[in-house]
């Protein structure tokens, strides 16, 4: 039986790698969202489409290659395509096990790089979380490059020619332009140059000569997006967001101690579902440190210990750029999944050998069988296990569903919030280079969103009054607040906490729908019509004896109000042997404090026969909420809480508070109460309680 040319085995595999990728994967393109980065390249992806450059008017941390790609693709299959954007992912991951065996196969056997490209396709379905593996991932770009620099690379043999180093340093840049962490991967051809170098004696001239062309061909796409960059005046941009921003923000948040603790993150991962595996890769990696370190390697050792420089660097590389940031989000593991499949692949190809080889002994040969079908079964297993996971739907899809109804396709919205998904669900474009807000809030995603945690202190200098620049240049029909509920921990960043933005949205928005939106964790605000100067909250004042008679305690003289309304009623009684400053919703009551007034405490709440079972016409809730005016600043909220007591058991009875002033000369305390869900006043029988002023000593 002859066997089949070489030229169709190299064909064959190929298509065979791109029909298990995409078997494996095609279920999960038509999902609507697998996680967030997916929403945020594919705002900014639309952007860029419309003529927009990254940095400069859409906004990430990331390197930019995903997302030019990410728009190519919607150029070609139609704006916020994910389904063409994830068939490309899985592309990418093929061509990843395509490079894979070919690198395999020069440093072993065909059945090195067969095993490594398999492993690594299946591994990433398989080892990965759901939301991770089916995710169009910028990791997935990274490895793509890397992998294809490493085939490069080791085909060249010993001595590579100048083009093959050039084309090396060119595909490593392709990876580095993905994410940045990929700048560490660049030490394996070069420390392979010099350890060849040394070995075979080489002239110094010959091996730097080398290193520059691995070194000129990495510089030429790095500087031709260097050049793109600075010829739209977006460099500056690029460079604090993608860098500055990273090692002044972003990376502080995480402790030292945490980044030496990401580095078993990978290993964690893969051993979950892997542990045959991993176990025979930390063997195999074991006896490559030996060989590497042993002062006198066989002549078979050195002919090959340069291929293993290069695996150990690259591998060591990659682990350290996935740990880099601290934290061990699955797909940062893709990263260094593709060297891990590479050494996994050679270990099997040792097994594969002592099977084959008829002059190894029959327990050995039954042992290693064995090994390699249990290492096959786990791989496989979990790959087909993982091809039918899927998550629930985010609930942003109904808010979005109601801005796509009610606008235009040519509309623009704003999120305020860590939630690009609105854009992509609602299928419209951002209004401002911010396809989410964490620059003015200090929000770092995943790492101080404890609600103890003030985040002032990571607030980006200027990003506010930037957005607030966008929001008037393209005001948005809608803008949608996420701090009703914990989306993504953003309950901690209402728009009131933030006076200019809210300025801006009180002066030419109205909120609408809340009864159908706040219980789903969101405030929508329309713009205003022409001409529309509503209030939310009627102004009716109190008839002056009442409005005198609520007086705030303070130590010295207590204050009368400075104006008070309550179109439905107010007054001041005692009730249980507390002060009940009652104020029936909608209704404002507002005090003009003196400088050295420090803290306000007391208590509110909705009277019980509002919701008890016998009202036939209960409250539906009310929201109060403490606005503080500095005499020559803006406006700011210091309190806000929305109360449901018939839903919600913890909202009924008093609810104490303590608020501490910011630092003042004076200004404009207002006490309001706002008719909750459904704008509806009627039994919001609902009172402040127990109120009183501190002053400074």
């Amino acid at each position: 039986m002859h066997r089949l040319p070489r030229w169709i085995g190299l064909l064959l595999l190929p298509v065979l790698l791109t029909a298990l990728a995409l078997w494996l994967r095609w279920s999960t393109f038509g999902f609507s969202l697998w996680n967030v980065d997916e929403s945020i390249h594919a705002a900014a992806a639309r952007t860029i489409l419309e003529g927009g450059v990254l940095y400069r008017d859409a906004v990430d941390i990331r390197h930019p290659l995903s997302y030019y790609a990410v728009a190519a693709v919607f150029a070609v299959f139609g704006k916020n395509n994910l389904w063409a954007v994830r068939a490309l992912a899985a592309l990418l991951v093929a061509g990843t096990g395509w490079f894979l065996f070919l690198a395999g196969r020069k440093l072993r056997h065909a059945f090195a790089g067969a095993a490594a490209g398999a492993l690594y396709v299946l591994l990433a379905t398989g080892a990965l979380t759901q939301s991770d593996a089916n995710a169009s991932n910028t990791e997935w770009y990274v490895a793509f490059f890397s992998s294809a620099a490493t085939a490069v690379f080791l085909m060249g043999g010993a001595r590579p020619g100048m083009w093959r180093l050039f084309a090396t340093g060119l595909l490593s840049a392709c990876a580095f332009l993905s994410k940045q962490p990929a700048l560490l991967e660049i030490a394996a051809p070069l420390a392979m140059l010099l350890y060849s170098g040394w070995r075979q004696a080489l002239p110094a001239r010959t091996v730097l000569l080398q290193m520059a062309a691995v070194a000129v061909g990495w510089l030429t796409p790095v500087l031709l997006a260097v050049g793109y960059f600075a010829a739209h005046g977006a460099l500056r941009d690029a460079i604090f967001y993608t860098w500055i921003y990273n090692l002044t923000y972003y990376g502080p948040e995480i402790a030292t101690a945490d980044r030496f603790t990401a580095l078993f993150g990978p290993f964690k991962l893969i051993g979950t579902t892997q542990p045959c595996l991993l176990g025979l890769w930390a063997t195999g990696a074991l006896v490559t440190l030996h060989r590497l370190l042993q002062r006198t390697p066989t002549p078979a050792e050195t002919a090959t210990n340069p291929g293993m420089v290069f695996v150990t660097v690259a591998s060591l590389a990659a682990l350290a750029g996935a740990a880099s940031s601290g934290r061990s989000f699955d797909h940062y593991t893709v990263q260094f999944l593709a060297p891990f499949c590479l050494g996994a692949g050679l270990v099997l190809a040792q097994l594969g050998g002592w099977v084959r080889s008829v002059s190894t002994r029959g327990l050995l040969r039954l042992g290693a069988a064995l090994l390699l079908l249990l290492t096959s079964y786990q791989a496989v297993s979990s790959a087909v296990t993982g091809r039918g996971r899927t998550l629930s739907e985010d609930p942003s899809h109904r808010i979005a569903d109601y801005i796509r109804e009610h606008t235009k396709p040519n509309d623009r919205i704003f999120v305020w919030g860590f939630h690009a998904d609105i854009y992509l669900y609602a299928n419209r474009r951002p209004a401002s280079r911010y396809v989410f807000t964490t620059f003015q809030t200090g929000m770092i995603p995943w790492t101080n969103v404890a609600p103890h945690i003030d985040t002032h202190y990571a607030i980006v200098p200027g990003t506010m009054e930037k957005l607030l620049a966008d929001l008037t240049a393209r005001p948005p029909r809608y803008i949608v607040d996420c701090s009703a509920g914990p989306n993504r921990s953003w309950q901690k960043y209402p728009i009131d906490n933030y006076p200019l933005l809210l300025a801006f949205v009180r002066a030419r928005y109205r909120q609408v729908e809340s009864y159908q939106f706040v219980p789903q964790g969101f405030r929508l605000y329309q713009m205003r019509d022409p001409g529309d100067t509503t209030e939310d909250t009627a102004e009716v004042s109190l008839p002056a004896d009442v409005a005198a008679s609520l007086k705030l305690p303070m130590l010295g003289t207590p204050l009368v109000p400075l104006r008070a309304s309550a179109p439905h009623g107010g007054n001041l009684t005692t009730v249980g042997g507390r002060r009940e400053y009652f104020a029936h919703a909608p209704s404002s009551i507002v005090y003009r404090l003196p400088a050295n007034v420090t803290t306000l405490h007391g208590g509110f709440g909705i009277r019980a026969d509002a919701y008890g079972p016998e009202n036939r016409g209960p409250t539906d809730g009310a929201e109060f909420i403490i606005r503080w005016r500095r005499d020559g600043g803006t406006e700011q909220a210091l309190l806000r809480r929305l109360l449901r007591p018939r839903e919600v058991q913890a909202d009924r009875g008093i609810q104490s508070f303590q608020i501490n002033l910011p630092p003042h000369q004076g200004g404009e305390l207002e006490l309001v109460i706002g008719t909750g869900l459904y704008e509806n006043s009627a039994s919001d029988w609902t009172f402040w309680s127990d109120l009183v002023l501190e002053k400074s000593p």
